[in-house]
């Protein structure tokens, strides 16, 4: 009902850029009740690495196995994905910086580990965006490097946190509220290391109606860089048109505020009572 109730647009670009085999991944599912996107960016130096494409098999998997969006949902999705991860031999471990959104076509809340990033745009600005987890995020944070500096920086790939590490420690959000006209995008670092936060701003203040268009932008903008040696890059738009409304809201809310007077009553009472 709340899936037919709403409507979500989603387009993606993912390429190889310089690299013979492309190891970005991006999935989605949309279920009745809640809808999963995910973006994946494979670390390995290895050309066949399948690190970001079993990560996002394993979290779709075992989202559509217990669809919610409550945190420990989300921290679950993300163990799963690290324990797949970290099965591979010494010699071939798997690792992948990954970012997963989960909505229920009303509100959203995301999970996070690595440097792929999500940005949330309202009204024609950034509303909401996830931080790297780097060392060089960190020496922004510590005003040791600024902001426009951090996507050539040399540390910007050095991570404390990504899926395939022991002891994984990801980021998990609070519940966002959604409006219509929202605009989700998540990407890798072949988007971030050569078209900079400005540039994207600008290109959903003036979006249109097809997420695809807003991501062949995108990538028009990164390709006319012609940067050598780029890396992987994949860029994924969710458009909300449209966020599911309780028709029952209303309904309950006033059904919560007479039981709640009630309860107020009676506890008065009884303390009354008791003091008297």
């Amino acid at each position: 009902m709340r899936k037919y109730n709403s409507s979500f647009k989603t387009a993606f670009i993912s390429e190889e850029g310089s690299k013979l085999k492309n190891n970005d991944y991006f999935g989605f599912v949309e279920l009745d009740k809640y809808a999963c996107y995910v973006i994946a960016d494979g670390i390995s130096d290895m050309r066949d690495a399948q690190g970001a494409k079993k990560a996002i098999e394993a979290i779709v998997t075992a989202f559509q196995n217990a669809p919610g969006m409550g945190k420990g949902k989300l921290k679950r999705y993300l163990k799963t994905a690290n324990a797949e991860l970290l099965q591979g031999k010494s010699y071939e471990k798997l690792k992948a910086s990954l970012t997963v959104v989960i909505t229920d076509y009303e509100k959203f809340r995301y999970g996070h580990v690595g440097n792929t990033r999500l940005r949330l745009y309202r009204d024609g600005r950034k509303f909401l965006a996830t931080t790297d987890m780097s060392l060089s995020q960190d020496m922004v944070r510590a005003e040791c490097l600024t902001e426009d500096k951090l996507a050539k920086h040399e540390e910007r790939n050095n991570l404390f946190s990504y899926l395939g590490k022991e002891n994984l420690a990801p980021y998990i959000s609070k519940k966002y509220k959604l409006a219509n006209g929202d605009i989700i995008t998540l990407y890798t670092k072949g988007i971030w290391e050569n078209v900079d936060e400005g540039e994207l701003a600008d290109v959903f203040a003036e979006a249109g109606n097809e997420p695809l268009e807003e991501c062949d932008k995108v990538e028009d903008l990164l390709l006319s860089r012609q940067p050598q040696n780029l890396d992987n890059y994949t860029f994924a738009a969710i458009y909300i048109d449209k966020i599911f409304v309780d028709p029952n809201r209303k309904r309950r809310i006033k059904k919560i505020i007479i039981i709640s007077v009630i309860i107020l009553v009676i506890l008065f009472v009884i303390g009354l009572l008791i003091y008297l």
